[in-house]
C-alpha cells in the first residue's frame, strides 16, 4: 500500500531520510573515546569518524541530484540507502580504526541521498506555500533527531558498546529501504526529454549558479547552517570547557537550542500558512542571528558571559536557523521544478562544505580567542548572509512593484 502524499507519515517518512545524517553523527558523539580504546587509536583519529562521513554526506548530493532527476527519485533513494546499509554492516562489525573510517565515508555518501531526495520530492509534488510548509515540518523532523540523539547514543553505549550506535543506524536505513521498496510511489514525472542526461550534470549545476536567484538562496541557506554548524561544534568547547557547566546540564542545553530550531520552522510553517510572506521571515532570521551572536560577543568582551546570559541568545540563533532555512530552501527549488534533483543536491553540498568550514574555523581560533571564536563565527555567518540577501532582496521587490 503507497503512502498517501497528503498524510502526516510521508511527511514524518521525509524528514526520517533528512535526519540520516544527524542521527548518524551526534549518537556516535558519545562513544569516541570507547571506540578509540577498543581498536588501540587515539581518540583524535577515533573523531575521524565523523568527519569522514561528513566528507562523504559533503560530496554525494552533486551525484544523486542529477541521477534522481533522470532516473527517478525511488531508484535514487534506494541506491543511497543501500549504501548506507552497506557502509553500516562494515562499521558494526569493524575490528580496526582503518576499515571502521573507510566505511564511514561509504555511510556518509548513502546518507547524502537522504536529504538531498526529501526536498526534491516535496518540489515535485507541492508548490507555493504548500511546499514550504512542507519543507518546515521536514525542518522540525530532522531536526529533532540532534535533541534526542546523543542521548539515545550514551544509553546504547552503556548498555551494549559502541558497535550497537552503528547497529541501530544499520536498522534505520533497512526500515527506509523497506517504506522506500513498499510504500514509496515515484514523483518525477515522465518526461520524454529527460533535463539532466549522462553528462550534462556539470552544465545544470552551472545554470542553477548562474541564475541570481537560486544562487543567493542556495548561499543564504548554507550560511545559516554554518551559523547553526559553529554552535554546535562549539558548544562543547564553551559550555563545558568555558563555563565549566556538567554534562548533564549540557545535555539540557543542548536539547533547548536544538528545540530552537524546531520552534524556529514550526513558525515558519504556520506563518507562511497565514499568509506571511517568506521573505520577511527569511529577512527577520538573518537579522536575528546577527544580532543574537553581536550580544554573545559582547557580553564575552565585558566578562559576562553567563550561562544565564548566552543561553538565550544560542537559543535566538538556533530559532532564526529555524526561520531561514525552509525559506531559503523553498526559494531556491521554486524557479526550476524541472531541476529539482540538482538543485537539492546543490543546496545539501554547498550546506555541508559551509557548516565544515564554520565548525573548522570555531576549533582553529577558539584556543586565541576562546568565547569570541564561537560567536564570532556565526556572527560572520550572519553577516555574510545579510550582506549577500538583502541587496538582492530589494531589487527583487522593485522588479516586482508595478509601475
Amino acid at each position: 500500500m503507497k503512502m498517501s502524499t497528503d498524510s502526516k507519515l510521508f511527511m514524518l517518512f521525509l524528514g526520517a531520510l533528512a535526519a540520516l545524517p544527524p542521527i548518524s553523527t551526534d549518537m556516535a558523539l558519545p562513544a569516541i573515546g570507547d571506540i578509540a580504546q577498543s581498536l588501540h587509536t587515539s581518540a583524535s583519529r577515533a573523531g575521524l569518524t565523523l568527519s569522514l562521513f561528513m566528507l562523504g554526506f559533503a560530496v554525494s548530493p552533486l551525484v544523486y541530484g542529477p541521477m534522481s532527476d533522470r532516473f527517478g527519485r525511488r531508484p535514487a533513494l534506494l541506491a543511497g540507502l543501500a549504501l548506507f546499509c552497506i557502509g553500516g554492516v562494515i562499521t558494526t562489525f569493524s575490528h580496526s580504526i582503518t576499515v571502521l573510517l573507510s566505511a564511514r565515508v561509504v555511510q556518509g555518501a548513502g546518507a547524502g541521498a537522504g536529504m538531498t531526495l526529501a526536498f526534491a520530492i516535496v518540489r515535485d509534488l507541492f508548490e507555493g506555500a504548500a511546499a514550504q510548509r512542507r519543507l518546515a515540518m521536514i525542518t522540525v523532523v530532522a531536526n529533532l533527531a540532534p535533541i534526542v540523539a546523543p542521548s539515545i547514543g550514551t544509553g546504547l553505549l552503556l548498555a551494549l558498546g559502541w558497535r550497537s550506535i552503528y547497529l541501530l543506524t544499520l536498522i534505520s536505513g533497512v526500515i527506509l529501504i523497506a517504506m522506500v521498496w513498499v510504500s514509496f510511489a515515484e514523483t518525477l514525472k515522465v518526461r520524454d526529454n529527460p533535463p539532466v542526461a549522462s553528462g550534462d550534470s556539470r552544465n545544470a549545476y552551472s545554470r542553477l549558479m548562474r541564475h541570481p536567484y537560486v544562487r543567493r538562496h542556495v548561499i543564504v541557506n548554507g550560511l545559516g547552517f554554518a551559523w547553526m554548524f559553529a554552535y554546535v561544534c562549539g558548544s562543547p568547547l564553551v559550555l563545558l570547557g568555558t563555563l565549566g557547566i556538567s554534562h548533564l546540564l549540557y545535555s539540557l542545553m543542548f536539547a533547548c537550542t536544538g528545540a530552537g530550531i524546531v520552534l524556529g520552522a514550526t513558525l515558519n510553517g504556520q506563518l507562511v500558512h497565514r499568509g506571511v510572506a517568506s521573505g520577511k521571515l527569511l529577512s527577520a532570521g538573518i537579522v536575528l542571528a546577527l544580532v543574537a551572536s553581536v550580544a554573545i560577543s559582547v557580553l564575552t568582551v565585558l566578562g559576562w558571559d553567563r550561562i544565564g546570559t548566552i543561553m538565550p541568545l544560542l537559543v535566538l540563533c538556533t530559532f532564526s536557523f529555524g526561520l531561514v532555512a525552509p525559506s531559503a530552501t523553498h526559494a531556491a527549488m521554486e524557479p526550476f521544478p524541472e531541476l529539482a534533483g540538482v538543485t537539492g543536491g546543490l543546496l545539501t553540498s554547498i550546506q555541508m562544505i559551509l557548516g565544515a568550514g564554520a565548525s573548522s574555523l570555531v576549533v582553529m581560533l577558539f584556543p586565541a580567542f576562546g568565547v569570541v571564536a564561537m560567536s564570532g563565527v556565526m556572527g560572520g555567518a550572519a553577516l555574510l548572509a545579510a550582506l549577500l540577501y538583502f541587496p538582492g532582496h530589494r531589487k527583487a521587490v522593485l522588479a516586482m512593484s508595478p509601475q
